[in-house]
């Protein structure tokens, strides 16, 4: 069996940005079921490419933190040019 090399998830900068985009124009519920939609199709592009469970957890774990890190520097960049909302 062939061993399939990943690009980690959370080096995926393009990837990264786009659902912080997302996730900051969605709020409550919609925010959760965003998440969720966008993290199962991740899933199931990853197993469709023969990536085992183990992997694909801690991939998406990586994610979700570059994900939050990402969220976090906007936040303070926002905060440090006065944009932030109330």
């Amino acid at each position: 069996m062939a061993k399939v090399i990943l690009f980690p998830l959370p080096a995926r900068t393009g990837l990264v940005q786009s659902m912080v985009d997302d996730l900051l124009r969605v709020n409550g519920p919609a925010a959760n079921v965003f998440w969720r939609d966008r993290i199962a199709g991740i899933v199931s592009d990853l197993r469709q490419s023969g990536v085992v469970d183990t992997e694909i957890r801690t991939e998406i774990l990586s994610l979700q933190d570059a994900i939050q890190q990402e969220l976090r520097n906007r936040a303070a960049s926002m905060q440090s040019h006065g944009t932030a909302s109330a």
